[in-house]
């Protein structure tokens, strides 16, 4: 945390506030003196210190403190953690100290999971309540203090083997390249690659005591998986066996913090994927290089295991647990239900400290749904509405800023803690003025003073805090106070940018994720780790290990269908045929599929969960088939649209000269991140690759046109528009999509995916939406005048069809698909229900006429389009009685059977058209279907990351990016441009006014 010298804490006299449990003073201001650190020394150094040892209970102790210890700080002096963890992970190998705390934490869970069982199970009866309670508390603290030591011991571990595979590698490349001979064969010893090999050796304990004493190794890693997994499954168990035990379990601060400290530790544990380059299941198992994931392969080994023993002793043994299935179901619940952190926890004031960085020292946007309009702050699920519970949606932690007396020097900020008492801070020199006269744009009171009355000893805002908050500052340059910045708040600054720069901040794009829910989202990041990797299975022998989750996930029943539900894919099920997995099986996954359904309605707009929507729908093909016969698929379509809507913002960015300032950059400049839309273009593919799986359905497009109505889209900025069908919806929104993608991106895989949605809707085209049949023919022009530019840039010479690696290519591709789009939904069929799109022809029509006629667009047979514009030109010639637009729509109205005959095919049924692929393909067979690659984890494991490390737990843990290897990095740190020392500022306009000039 910040510690400021100017800034001076008061409190109440009556009382301390209440807050998060655990010492996090006493934590922050650690040093190496105290008799905590003098544990972690012993405890991490080189001499092994046996499993029975007091020295052990004397650390577990401090869990008070333990709980909040933390690998980041802005000082550098007495940094305890750090000097424990390099220890650690310098002695771990050989001194078995790790391996002994992990064998305690694995017995404090079991205990524990033991006393959560007894205490479910006796929860009625008189007396013994209150008891159980009071242990449960007490062992859950111990617990979580030893949780949180062990993961930040893990991870630095964990990074440093990783390191020394990475330095073991080139020493095997060198000594392959020199004697001509398999390294790997020469040297048994390390059969695995050096980074399983050390981890393996840091996580089995050896006992130093003589053999006849029991057991001399055990394994450490399996100990403390199967313990996770124990306590994680009972605790779901426990919480959705009766509603009388659902908010007694969870309601436990102690227990909500013990859960999400397990889920926490199990990202970490599965890091050694993090850093080292991507191999993907298939590509191990054919390379004769052994390249593993230790704890991610123990994980699989150990659930795979016990899932097969379960299926052997179920007939014998009733209380036998499938821990893989338990797990899974724990984890689907806690995403339906999205359980609140409960207060005093610790979990409860991060969720707190993120939304008060959110609301109080930013200026961003909320739109009307509730919701962020900016890429840089996002809320993990939607907001409900206020009437749905009764309650409030404030945050229960924000500043607030009260009257003084004028003569003061000073202004007072009370810091509402939302619990029993307030805090006030004060300090002074941080602004001139009168507070009151400040607008809302320009944050609280200044940037740098509202982070260290947010940092300050009381809230304890960590590091990780710290920088995102400047990172938003970063991106909204406009929201920042004009005038000078005080050498102290310089100097605050100065340390911020030297430890982002030292921790690599800005190697990942990191947002800040508003989160109601930890459990929830920590939970589906680990449904996506298990059911992402292992995908290959069986290649050349090896590796074939069937994922125990994905095929739990395959037998997933609806529980309003009870458990005889057939595992037949209909013909109009989402889930391609080739993804159809299954295992028959006594007792199969269940959870209620309306409830998941309307879960991801709250949180598809995310990352996250679009990648669980995908990952769902891809490996349950019964929950498929549940979407696929739904007719309010608009709760999923609609944020989707929303995310992509705000993904493709064309801004203008102009650089003004500061007057005044004296010609130095001001601090907050260096901060600032690349000004993209969206924070990773891999969401764009996930959202679109999804929208092409609901499109191959041919009901989706049917329905998405004449039976789904939206009454008004709040979030749509261009043009209010009301009473739109969904349909109309998602040809607008992917019309942006392409602009944007051909202005700014010029991404192949995009612009193809989006094509394929908007032909696989083409046949379906009806009752558009006047704005959006306005939008088609303005984009369609816009779009085949930049291609004739390109053309002539290119000598006159055409793209190679199908071509999609050069701009021209694309702009072609690009006119060719929205002619066809037109031709379409002017067909006999179809025309009478579309004449917003043929009076927005005829009003272009000297354009339209001219872009059929090109050479380059007659691929296809665009006849009827030019047909259907002279029918048009001599209804409104012969019948019209005036010259404005609703004169000419309603004599369309009238003579419309008129344009209906010769028009194409005059039984009213298109026989064949023309698409951008085949010049062949009948109209009503024009459907393109999603396939997933070949090997899937190549693109998905690398993004999942990505979506972890820079949105899921960017304020609430710290990695090494620096070291990352699994996904790409960001460049060297961007700054704002100058002019020979000129400072400039960066003026930005949300939204284009003029969009779409492609």
């Amino acid at each position: 945390a910040i510690d400021s010298p100017r800034l001076r804490v008061t409190r109440p006299a009556s009382s301390l506030p209440a807050k998060m449990w655990g010492d996090s003073e006493g934590a922050y201001s650690l040093t190496s003196s105290d008799d905590l650190s003098k544990c972690l020394y012993q405890t991490t150094g080189p001499a092994h210190i046996p499993y029975n040892d007091s020295r052990w209970q004397q650390l577990l102790l401090h869990y008070d403190r333990l709980v909040h210890l933390h690998s980041a700080t802005i000082s550098t002096h007495d940094d305890v953690v750090g000097t424990a963890c390099a220890q650690c992970a310098k002695y771990s190998a050989t001194s078995s100290n790790l391996a002994a705390l992990t064998l305690h934490i694995s017995r404090m869970l079991r205990d524990l999971q033991s006393d959560l069982e007894h205490y479910s199970n006796n929860n009625n009866n008189e007396g013994g309540d209150g008891k159980y309670r009071i242990t449960i508390i007490g062992k859950a603290r111990a617990t979580c203090g030893a949780l949180n030591l062990l993961r930040l011991l893990s991870h630095e571990t964990i990074v440093q083997a990783c390191d020394s595979g990475k330095a073991q590698d080139k020493t095997n490349t060198t000594t392959n390249n020199q004697d001509g001979a398999n390294y790997y064969s020469e040297q048994p010893t390390a059969a695995d690659n050096d980074m399983n090999y050390l981890l393996k050796e840091s996580f089995t304990y050896r006992s130093r005591q003589s053999s006849g004493s029991g057991d001399q190794e055990n394994d450490a890693a399996v100990q403390i998986i199967s313990s996770m997994m124990l306590f994680l499954s009972t605790v779901g168990k426990t919480t959705t066996t009766t509603a009388i035990n659902t908010p007694e379990i969870i309601s436990i601060p102690e227990i909500y913090d013990v859960i999400v400290q397990i889920l926490s530790l199990l990202l970490v544990l599965l890091s050694t994927q993090l850093y080292q380059p991507m191999v993907s299941s298939a590509e191990a198992a054919e390379s004769e290089i052994p390249h593993g994931n230790f704890f991610l392969d123990k994980f699989m080994e150990y659930s795979s295991w016990q899932r097969q023993n379960y299926r052997t002793q179920q007939h014998h043994d009733n209380g036998a647990i499938n821990e893989p299935m338990a797990f899974l179901s724990s984890c689907l619940n806690w995403l339906v239900d999205r359980p609140a952190p409960p207060r005093r926890s610790i979990a409860s004031h991060y969720v707190e400290l993120t939304k008060a960085v959110a609301h109080q020292m930013t200026d961003l946007v909320l739109s009307n749904d509730g919701m962020y309009e900016d890429s840089c702050v996002v809320m993990a699920a939607a907001p409900k509405n206020e009437h749905d519970d009764g309650t409030s949606s404030t945050s229960a932690l924000h500043l607030q800023t009260t009257s003084n007396d004028k003569s003061t020097t000073h202004n007072l900020t009370t810091v509402a803690l939302g619990t029993d008492d307030s805090v006030a801070l004060s300090s002074k020199g941080h602004i001139s003025g009168d507070v009151s006269s400040l607008k809302r744009r320009s944050i609280v009171l200044q940037p740098i003073r509202s982070i260290l009355l947010l940092s300050s000893t009381v809230l304890l805002l960590p590091i990780r805090l710290v920088r995102l908050a400047f990172t938003v500052l970063g991106r909204k340059q406009h929201a920042i106070l004009p005038g000078d910045v005080s050498k102290d708040d310089h100097s605050l600054f100065q340390q911020i940018q030297t430890n982002c720069e030292k921790s690599s901040w800005n190697k990942t794009n990191n947002i800040l994720l508003l989160t109601d829910s930890p459990i929830a989202d920590l939970s589906t990041a680990l449904i996506l780790q298990v059911t992402n990797n292992y995908r290959a299975q069986s290649v050349n022998g090896r590796n074939a290990l069937r994922n125990p989750f994905r095929v739990e996930l395959a037998s997933l029943n609806d529980t309003r269908w009870g458990k005889d539900v057939a595992t037949r894919q209909s013909d109009s099920s989402l889930l391609p045929l080739s993804s159809t997995v299954g295992d028959s099986q006594a007792m199969s996954l269940s959870i209620n599929f309306e409830s998941l359904f309307e879960a991801f309605g709250r949180i598809c707009h995310t990352e996250l969960g679009a990648l669980t929507l995908y990952t769902m729908l891809l490996s349950s093909p019964i929950f498929a088939e549940s979407v696929a016969a739904r007719s309010d698929l608009d709760l999923v379509i609609i944020p989707l649209l929303r995310s992509l809507y705000f993904s493709s913002v064309m801004k203008h960015v102009k650089l003004l000269q500061k007057k005044g300032s004296g010609g130095q950059k001001t601090p907050f400049q260096l901060l600032s991140q690349t000004d993209k839309p969206y924070r990773s273009q891999s969401q764009l593919y996930v959202i679109l690759i999804l929208l092409l799986i609901f499109s191959q359905d041919p009901s989706f497009g049917r329905d998405s046109f004449r039976r789904v109505s939206i009454p008004a889209v709040q979030w749509y900025k261009e043009r209010q528009i009301k009473a739109i069908s969904l349909g109309s919806m998602i040809l607008v929104v992917l019309l942006r999509v392409i602009t944007f993608n051909l202005n700014m991106l010029h991404d192949e895989f995009l612009l193809s995916n989006c094509i394929a949605v908007l032909l696989n809707l083409s046949p379906h085209i009806v009752q558009l939406h006047k704005y959006v049949a306005t939008r088609i023919t303005f984009v369609t022009i816009s779009c085949f005048k930049r291609y004739l530019v390109l053309l002539a840039e290119n000598g006159g010479i055409p793209e190679e069809e199908g071509d999609l690696s050069s701009p021209l290519g694309m702009h072609g591709e690009a006119c060719r698909t929205f002619l066809q789009l037109i031709k379409h939904s002017v067909r006999p069929r179809c025309v009478e229900d579309n004449l917003h799109l043929v009076y927005a022809l005829l009003v272009e029509q000297r354009d339209i006429q001219k872009i059929c006629q090109h050479a380059s667009m007659k691929q296809g047979d665009l006849a009827p389009i030019i047909d259907l514009i002279q029918r048009a030109n001599n209804i409104i010639e012969q019948h019209g009685t005036g010259r404005s637009a609703a004169e000419a729509m309603q004599t369309l109205k009238l003579h419309s059977s008129e344009l209906k005959s010769d028009t194409g095919d005059n039984r009213g049924r298109t026989s064949s058209a023309d698409s951008v692929t085949s010049e062949a393909t009948d109209l009503g067979n024009l459907t393109f279907t999603y396939e997933e690659e070949a090997d899937p984890e190549v693109f998905f494991v690398p993004y999942l990351w990505d979506v972890i490390v820079g949105a899921l737990t960017t304020s609430t843990l710290e990695w090494s990016r620096e070291k990352i290897l699994v996904f790409p990095l960001n460049e060297d740190t961007e700054t704002l441009p100058h002019d020979n020392g000129t400072n400039n500022a960066v003026e930005k306009t949300e939204f284009d006014n003029t969009p779409d000039v492609v």
